[in-house]
Protein backbone atom coordinates (compact mmCIF):
# COMPACT_ATOMS: atom_id res chain seq x y z
CA UNK A 1 0.00 0.00 0.00
CA UNK A 2 3.01 2.32 -0.10
CA UNK A 3 5.20 3.66 2.66
CA UNK A 4 4.21 6.68 4.77
CA UNK A 5 6.03 9.95 4.30
CA UNK A 6 6.10 10.58 8.02
CA UNK A 7 7.00 8.15 10.78
CA UNK A 8 4.51 7.58 13.54
CA UNK A 9 5.56 8.82 16.95
CA UNK A 10 7.10 6.24 19.25
CA UNK A 11 5.29 6.17 22.61
CA UNK A 12 6.86 5.27 25.93
CA UNK A 13 5.52 2.33 28.00
CA UNK A 14 3.79 4.81 30.34
CA UNK A 15 2.08 6.52 27.39
CA UNK A 16 0.91 3.16 26.07
CA UNK A 17 -0.55 2.24 29.49
CA UNK A 18 -2.41 5.56 29.61
CA UNK A 19 -3.82 5.02 26.10
CA UNK A 20 -5.12 1.55 26.95
CA UNK A 21 -6.41 2.10 30.50
CA UNK A 22 -10.09 2.11 31.63
CA UNK A 23 -10.26 5.90 31.61
CA UNK A 24 -9.53 5.97 27.85
CA UNK A 25 -12.11 5.23 25.14
CA UNK A 26 -9.77 2.69 23.47
CA UNK A 27 -10.13 0.36 26.47
CA UNK A 28 -13.93 0.27 26.18
CA UNK A 29 -13.77 0.16 22.40
CA UNK A 30 -11.81 -3.10 22.53
CA UNK A 31 -14.17 -4.62 25.11
CA UNK A 32 -17.17 -3.73 22.94
CA UNK A 33 -15.43 -5.13 19.86
CA UNK A 34 -14.80 -8.41 21.69
CA UNK A 35 -18.50 -8.68 22.69
CA UNK A 36 -19.65 -8.20 19.10
CA UNK A 37 -17.12 -10.61 17.66
CA UNK A 38 -18.35 -13.37 19.98
CA UNK A 39 -21.89 -13.09 18.60
CA UNK A 40 -21.63 -11.82 15.03
CA UNK A 41 -19.85 -13.98 12.49
CA UNK A 42 -19.91 -12.66 8.96
CA UNK A 43 -17.64 -12.27 5.95
CA UNK A 44 -15.88 -8.97 5.42
CA UNK A 45 -17.99 -8.06 2.37
CA UNK A 46 -21.73 -8.72 2.10
CA UNK A 47 -24.38 -8.22 -0.58
CA UNK A 48 -25.82 -4.71 -0.38
CA UNK A 49 -29.26 -5.95 -1.43
CA UNK A 50 -29.47 -8.18 1.64
CA UNK A 51 -27.80 -6.00 4.28
CA UNK A 52 -29.08 -2.62 3.05
CA UNK A 53 -32.04 -3.04 0.66
CA UNK A 54 -32.79 0.69 0.76
CA UNK A 55 -29.59 1.37 -1.17
CA UNK A 56 -31.65 0.73 -4.31
CA UNK A 57 -33.44 4.02 -3.65
CA UNK A 58 -30.07 5.77 -3.61
CA UNK A 59 -29.13 4.22 -6.94
CA UNK A 60 -32.43 5.31 -8.48
CA UNK A 61 -31.60 8.93 -7.53
CA UNK A 62 -27.89 8.54 -8.21
CA UNK A 63 -27.49 11.23 -10.87
CA UNK A 64 -29.22 13.90 -8.78
CA UNK A 65 -27.32 12.90 -5.64
CA UNK A 66 -24.05 12.93 -7.55
CA UNK A 67 -24.70 16.38 -9.05
CA UNK A 68 -25.64 17.99 -5.72
CA UNK A 69 -22.84 16.31 -3.78
CA UNK A 70 -20.01 17.05 -6.21
CA UNK A 71 -20.90 20.76 -6.26
CA UNK A 72 -20.10 20.78 -2.54
CA UNK A 73 -17.32 18.18 -2.41
CA UNK A 74 -15.20 19.73 -5.18
CA UNK A 75 -15.60 23.29 -3.92
CA UNK A 76 -12.44 23.05 -1.80
CA UNK A 77 -14.41 23.88 1.35
CA UNK A 78 -14.79 20.51 3.08
CA UNK A 79 -13.42 20.44 6.63
CA UNK A 80 -10.55 18.11 7.46
CA UNK A 81 -11.58 14.83 9.04
CA UNK A 82 -8.88 15.03 11.73
CA UNK A 83 -9.97 18.54 12.72
CA UNK A 84 -13.56 17.44 13.23
CA UNK A 85 -12.52 14.40 15.27
CA UNK A 86 -9.15 14.46 17.04
CA UNK A 87 -9.29 10.63 17.28
CA UNK A 88 -8.75 10.57 13.50
CA UNK A 89 -5.53 12.56 13.69
CA UNK A 90 -3.26 9.51 13.38
CA UNK A 91 -4.84 8.83 9.98
CA UNK A 92 -3.73 12.30 8.89
CA UNK A 93 -0.27 12.07 10.45
CA UNK A 94 0.43 8.86 8.53
CA UNK A 95 1.09 10.81 5.30
CA UNK A 96 0.11 14.44 6.10
CA UNK A 97 -2.49 14.52 3.30
CA UNK A 98 -5.80 16.09 4.36
CA UNK A 99 -8.85 13.83 4.12
CA UNK A 100 -11.90 16.03 3.55
CA UNK A 101 -15.11 15.01 5.29
CA UNK A 102 -18.59 16.55 5.46
CA UNK A 103 -20.72 14.80 8.13
CA UNK A 104 -24.45 14.63 7.44
CA UNK A 105 -25.31 12.34 10.34
CA UNK A 106 -23.04 10.81 12.98
CA UNK A 107 -24.32 7.80 14.93
CA UNK A 108 -27.83 9.25 14.89
CA UNK A 109 -26.74 12.85 15.51
CA UNK A 110 -27.86 15.03 12.61
CA UNK A 111 -25.98 17.91 11.00
CA UNK A 112 -28.95 19.89 9.59
CA UNK A 113 -26.91 22.66 7.94
CA UNK A 114 -24.81 20.12 6.05
CA UNK A 115 -27.83 18.05 5.05
CA UNK A 116 -29.51 21.16 3.63
CA UNK A 117 -26.65 21.48 1.14
CA UNK A 118 -27.64 18.16 -0.49
CA UNK A 119 -31.48 18.04 -0.58
CA UNK A 120 -31.71 14.66 -2.29
CA UNK A 121 -29.67 13.04 0.48
CA UNK A 122 -31.49 14.93 3.22
CA UNK A 123 -34.78 13.48 2.02
CA UNK A 124 -33.34 9.96 1.99
CA UNK A 125 -31.92 10.29 5.50
CA UNK A 126 -35.21 11.61 6.86
CA UNK A 127 -36.93 8.42 5.68
CA UNK A 128 -34.17 6.05 6.81
CA UNK A 129 -33.18 6.41 10.48
CA UNK A 130 -31.45 3.02 10.19
CA UNK A 131 -28.73 4.91 8.33
CA UNK A 132 -27.14 6.04 11.57
CA UNK A 133 -24.17 7.81 9.94
CA UNK A 134 -23.68 9.51 6.60
CA UNK A 135 -20.84 11.63 5.26
CA UNK A 136 -19.27 12.95 2.08
CA UNK A 137 -15.66 11.81 1.83
CA UNK A 138 -13.01 13.49 -0.35
CA UNK A 139 -9.80 11.47 -0.58
CA UNK A 140 -6.97 13.60 -2.04
CA UNK A 141 -4.55 12.36 -4.73
CA UNK A 142 -1.96 9.99 -3.31
CA UNK A 143 -3.69 9.66 0.05
CA UNK A 144 -2.92 6.44 1.94
CA UNK A 145 -5.19 5.28 4.75
CA UNK A 146 -3.07 3.07 6.98
CA UNK A 147 -4.36 -0.39 7.97
CA UNK A 148 -6.83 -0.18 10.85
CA UNK A 149 -10.13 -1.52 12.16
CA UNK A 150 -13.41 0.30 12.71
CA UNK A 151 -14.65 0.54 16.32
CA UNK A 152 -18.26 -0.61 16.04
CA UNK A 153 -19.54 -3.91 14.60
CA UNK A 154 -23.20 -2.95 15.14
CA UNK A 155 -23.31 -1.32 11.69
CA UNK A 156 -22.50 -2.14 8.11
CA UNK A 157 -20.34 0.34 6.19
CA UNK A 158 -21.70 1.33 2.77
CA UNK A 159 -19.68 3.08 0.05
CA UNK A 160 -21.23 4.78 -2.96
CA UNK A 161 -18.49 6.22 -5.22
CA UNK A 162 -19.41 9.48 -6.98
CA UNK A 163 -16.14 10.66 -8.52
CA UNK A 164 -13.53 8.04 -9.35
CA UNK A 165 -10.81 7.66 -11.96
CA UNK A 166 -10.85 4.38 -13.87
CA UNK A 167 -7.55 2.77 -14.84
CA UNK A 168 -8.86 -0.12 -16.93
CA UNK A 169 -8.90 -3.85 -16.18
CA UNK A 170 -11.50 -3.17 -13.44
CA UNK A 171 -9.10 -1.02 -11.41
CA UNK A 172 -9.99 2.41 -10.07
CA UNK A 173 -8.72 5.15 -7.78
CA UNK A 174 -11.18 3.97 -5.12
CA UNK A 175 -9.01 1.08 -3.96
CA UNK A 176 -9.66 -0.75 -0.71
CA UNK A 177 -7.82 -3.66 0.86
CA UNK A 178 -10.16 -5.51 3.23
CA UNK A 179 -9.07 -8.58 5.17
CA UNK A 180 -6.16 -9.09 2.77
CA UNK A 181 -8.14 -8.72 -0.47
CA UNK A 182 -8.18 -5.78 -2.90
CA UNK A 183 -11.42 -4.21 -4.11
CA UNK A 184 -11.76 -1.50 -6.75
CA UNK A 185 -15.00 0.45 -6.41
CA UNK A 186 -16.72 1.98 -9.41
CA UNK A 187 -18.94 5.04 -9.76
CA UNK A 188 -22.60 4.31 -9.14
CA UNK A 189 -22.04 0.85 -7.63
CA UNK A 190 -22.84 0.42 -3.94
CA UNK A 191 -20.49 -1.63 -1.76
CA UNK A 192 -21.39 -3.01 1.69
CA UNK A 193 -18.88 -4.38 4.18
CA UNK A 194 -17.87 -4.75 7.82
CA UNK A 195 -15.21 -2.17 8.66
CA UNK A 196 -14.15 -3.94 11.86
CA UNK A 197 -12.06 -6.17 9.59
CA UNK A 198 -8.54 -4.89 9.01
CA UNK A 199 -8.61 -2.54 6.05
CA UNK A 200 -6.71 0.21 4.29
CA UNK A 201 -7.21 2.46 1.27
CA UNK A 202 -5.23 4.39 -1.32
CA UNK A 203 -5.92 6.85 -4.11
CA UNK A 204 -3.33 6.19 -6.80
CA UNK A 205 -4.68 8.84 -9.18
CA UNK A 206 -3.81 12.51 -9.66
CA UNK A 207 -7.34 13.63 -8.83
CA UNK A 208 -9.44 13.41 -5.66
CA UNK A 209 -12.02 10.68 -5.28
CA UNK A 210 -15.41 11.40 -3.75
CA UNK A 211 -17.48 8.74 -2.00
CA UNK A 212 -20.60 8.72 0.14
CA UNK A 213 -20.02 6.81 3.39
CA UNK A 214 -22.97 5.37 5.30
CA UNK A 215 -23.19 3.33 8.48
CA UNK A 216 -26.30 1.15 8.44
CA UNK A 217 -27.68 -0.36 11.65
CA UNK A 218 -27.38 -4.14 11.50
CA UNK A 219 -30.65 -6.02 11.84
CA UNK A 220 -28.99 -9.41 12.32
CA UNK A 221 -27.84 -8.66 15.88
CA UNK A 222 -29.18 -10.65 18.85
CA UNK A 223 -31.52 -8.68 21.11
CA UNK A 224 -28.94 -8.10 23.84
CA UNK A 225 -26.52 -6.64 21.31
CA UNK A 226 -29.20 -4.38 19.85
CA UNK A 227 -29.58 -2.83 23.31
CA UNK A 228 -25.83 -2.42 23.62
CA UNK A 229 -25.69 -0.85 20.15
CA UNK A 230 -28.32 1.76 21.00
CA UNK A 231 -26.42 2.65 24.18
CA UNK A 232 -23.29 3.09 22.06
CA UNK A 233 -25.17 5.37 19.66
CA UNK A 234 -26.71 7.37 22.50
CA UNK A 235 -23.31 7.99 24.10
CA UNK A 236 -21.87 8.99 20.70
CA UNK A 237 -24.68 11.50 20.18
CA UNK A 238 -24.12 13.09 23.58
CA UNK A 239 -20.38 13.25 22.95
CA UNK A 240 -20.89 15.06 19.62
CA UNK A 241 -23.24 17.53 21.27
CA UNK A 242 -20.84 18.22 24.14
CA UNK A 243 -17.94 18.64 21.70
CA UNK A 244 -19.98 21.15 19.64
CA UNK A 245 -19.26 19.10 16.54
CA UNK A 246 -21.77 20.90 14.32
CA UNK A 247 -19.72 24.07 14.48
CA UNK A 248 -16.47 22.33 13.52
CA UNK A 249 -18.09 20.22 10.80
CA UNK A 250 -19.42 23.02 8.59
CA UNK A 251 -18.01 24.14 5.25
CA UNK A 252 -14.82 26.17 5.51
Amino acid sequence: MGSPTAKRKQRSPIQRVIRWSPWHYRFWREIARWCYEQSLHNPAVVAADSGFPAHRQLLQSYQQIRKETLEIALSGRLPANHEIMQQQRTLYEFDRKVWGMLPLRGYGYDYPANQALIPSLRSFLQHHPDVVSAAVSLFPPGKVLRPHKGPFKGVWRYHLPLYVEHFGDGRSSCELMIDGQNYYLQEGEGFLWDDTFMHSAINRSSQPRVVLLFDVFRKDQPIWLIGMSWIFLWVAQIWQHVQNMRQRAGLQ
